[in-house]
């Protein structure tokens, strides 16, 4: 039957497909072990045993490895070779941008030119080793074979032939992942001492003896903290804020105390004890002795912390960001690198004010966000006075009045960093499922254990606040649980996943009640900067940079104040190269404005200045908000301390007519768009009849003509609520 014969030729022509399949799935896999070396062996023996280098064996095909057991792959059929090829986790060419004229060779195995009085130690060649170079997600640049993996499991990539440097990108969607699950994935760059790629390294990535081969001066350790601790109460804030990460002593107390009792995530003491090491690089020695004192420590500096490859996007905004500094401030910038390399062109005659500082990175012995590295050096910068800086900002003139508010808001009466309000209300109705809700927001859509507004984690400090930024960073590296309490169910801090979670969930822990207004704003707010005019006077120009911040009905019913201090979200740095190139155009002919705080589309040049005009304005400079009564916000605040009494005692200028009326508005305009009935019964029992008609009637007139239609107090429902309620 013609069907039968049909179905019969389509069977043999199946099983024919599948043997073709079979087959050509199994000379892809012999591919695959041939260009991917997946090999077992633990840690310990990886980093402690020197690897030999090997030589191609005769006949071996470009970019293979050879297998423990040293046989020599057979060579597939040119097909399945060009097939393997293009697999992008099977073999990692190296990318490089080598300008007119350069040499590769050259650039991989020329030291730093830049410091010509300074004759490096030159030291035998040694077996090679291993060593860390760079986290998942991150590049890694090496004058060797690199492997990818974690727990001795690797894939290898060699050096492609005729290079002497490889740059890798350390990422699943590059290298494919060999560990699904696995946070702890990594590369390391295989070195060999006395070379001069390994002279050229991060310090801290090698054996104490041959750092110091480099000319690096170690500046920062346990040791240095501790013997600094005499020197003043700067020295002894320090040494509070470190102890924790040094002192064996310091842990067997903390072993028999119930309240710092560490989980089975905790970093071993001794890895802490690597993790407050600083080298100063020796290209930067000379500006290190001239602005630091005797002991060490900086009075003013920017912060900062990156890693990344020499010619890679992360350096290079790293490097406009020193530049903006070097243009429009007056204070030195300290540069955390994390990474293998740097820039040979970084020298202390290009940038004067930068102080290129080594620390080791945190590797998988230390299994946190790269971002945590931001608290650490806080405590490692040694400045009295601190303004951090990530990499995608860059700052602006005036800037160094962040210095002296600074200084003036954090002080022994409040030792807490202080930052900068967001520019999106974060809450619990936005991510639910984050493990701080159950903790701080048990009663949503309130949260009245929010002491503040979400800030982002661009934080400024003096010394005075290190205890509290140590006692954060150890609660997150030993794996400490804040206890459960009333109505706050307990948090294990190692989880909390990000630098700026643990800055607002520590803020709400510690009813932090400070909060700058937004001086980190977006680059591209800084094109109504460079259209003022001094014919604007005061005006600010329309535009987004003229705007208030995002609004939100519990804090900022207006919105908040920004200054044009710095600019965040600068990603790409040529077009950061264009905004700072534009700004200091406008600033060198002395048409930028001078007055850069930012409300209601005013220009104001101070805090001080902002706040006689918008005395209800909570983040003015950093004052507390709802401060006539005792740091609590205004909706939680009962008449009677709204009154004159009581709290008000320590706010002189909360007595004025205008200020009461102003959180009287507030107070309103908050129960309102929380239907808090509640708060509305309280306040009428509290509240004199004449006294409550009084505040009423200046909020809804003042609120209608300030905001109209877009007033809570709009409605005619609304306006009928106010009259009851007087």
């Amino acid at each position: 039957m013609p069907a039968k014969g049909t179905k019969k030729k389509r069977g043999a022509g199946n099983a024919v497909w599948a043997l073709a399949a079979v087959t050509t799935l199994a000379a892809t896999a012999a591919v695959a072990s041939v260009r991917l070396q997946l090999y077992s062996a633990t840690a310990a023996d990886e980093t402690s045993q020197p690897i030999r280098p090997r030589r191609r064996n005769k006949g071996q095909d470009k970019g293979t490895t050879i297998s423990p057991s040293k046989e020599v792959p057979q060579r597939q059929p040119d097909a399945v070779q060009a097939q393997a090829d293009d697999e992008p986790h099977i073999q990692v060419q190296a990318k490089r941008e080598i300008g007119k004229g350069e040499d590769s060779a050259d650039e991989a195995t020329t030291l730093p030119s830049s410091s010509p009085e300074l004759e490096l130690e030159s030291s035998p060649q040694a077996e090679p080793t291993w060593i860390y170079c760079c986290g998942q997600w991150q590049e890694c640049l090496c004058g060797g074979r690199v492997k990818w993996g974690n727990e001795g499991k690797w894939q290898l990539i060699e050096m492609p032939e005729g290079q002497s440097i490889q740059k890798v990108t350390c990422s699943i969607d590059k290298l494919g992942d060999l560990i699904p699950g696995d946070g702890g994935k990594h590369c390391q760059c295989e070195v060999t001492p006395g070379t001069s790629f390994y002279r050229r390294l991060n310090p801290l990535l090698m054996p104490e003896h041959l750092a110091e081969s480099t000319g690096s001066r170690l500046i920062g350790s346990c040791e240095i903290f501790e013997k600094g601790k005499s020197v003043g109460p700067h020295g002894l804030a320090q040494w509070q804020a470190t102890e924790a990460f040094c002192s064996p002593q310091w842990h067997e107390r903390a072993r028999v105390d119930p309240k710092l009792q560490a989980g089975n995530k905790q970093v071993e003491l001794s890895n802490l004890q690597g993790l407050m090491r600083v080298r100063i690089d020796h290209r930067f020695l000379k500006n290190y002795e001239r602005l630091a004192d005797k002991d060490g420590w900086i009075e003013r500096a920017f912060v900062n912390y990156y890693a990344g490859a020499p010619d890679g996007k992360h350096t290079k905004m790293s490097e406009e960001l020193v530049r903006s500094v070097h243009l429009f401030s007056n204070e030195p910038i300290i540069v955390f690198h994390l990474g293998s390399l740097t820039p040979d062109d970084w020298t202390a005659s290009r940038f004067p004010r930068l102080l290129l500082m080594h620390v080791s990175p945190l590797g998988p012995a230390v299994p946190r966000s790269f971002n945590f590295n931001k608290i650490r050096s806080f405590l490692l910068a040694r400045v009295r006075v601190g303004v951090e800086l990530d990499s995608d900002q860059f700052v602006a003139p005036g800037v160094d009045y962040m210095f002296n508010m600074t200084q003036k808001e954090i002080t022994k009466d409040y030792p807490i960093p202080i930052l900068p309000v967001h520019y999106f209300s974060f809450t619990q109705k936005d991510a639910p499922s984050n493990i701080w809700w159950r903790r701080f927001c048990t009663d949503p859509p309130h949260c009245e254990r929010h002491s503040m507004r979400w800030s982002h984690a661009h934080p400024t400090w003096t010394f005075w606040a290190l205890p509290w930024i140590g006692t954060w960073l150890r609660r997150i590296l030993r794996d400490e649980t804040l206890p459960e309490a009333p109505h706050m169910g307990a948090l294990r801090v190692a989880d909390i996943p990000e630098d700026e979670d643990m800055l607002n969930v520590a803020a709400w822990e510690d009813k932090v009640t400070k909060q700058w207004c937004k001086f980190d704003n977006d680059r591209t707010e800084f094109e109504e900067m460079i259209r003022w005019s001094p014919g604007n006077a005061n005006k600010c120009p329309s535009g987004t940079g003229c705007s208030n911040i995002m609004a939100d009905m519990r804090f900022y019913p207006k919105g908040a104040a920004k200054a044009h201090f710095t600019a965040h979200n600068a990603k790409d740095p040529v077009e950061t190269k264009r905004w700072i190139d534009r700004i200091n155009e406008r600033y060198q002919k002395g048409l930028y404005p001078t007055k850069i705080i930012i409300y209601q589309g005013k220009l104001f040049a101070t805090g001080e200045e902002l706040r006689a005009k918008y005395p209800e304005l909570p983040c003015r400079g950093g004052k507390q908000y709802g401060s006539c009564c005792n740091g609590r916000v205004p909706k939680l605040c009962s008449a009677e301390e709204l009154g004159g009494v009581g709290a008000l005692d320590d706010c002189p200028d909360c007595h004025s007519p205008k200020r009461l009326q102003s959180m009287a508005k507030m107070v309103r305009v908050a129960t309102i768009a929380s239907e808090d009935s509640a708060s509305v019964a309280s306040l009428r029992q509290e509240t004199p009849r004449r006294e409550r008609e009084s505040w009423w009637k200046a909020a809804s007139v003042s609120e209608l003509k300030d905001h109209g239609d877009s007033s809570p107090l709009r409605s005619p429902q609304a306006r009928r609520e106010v009259k009851q309620a007087s």
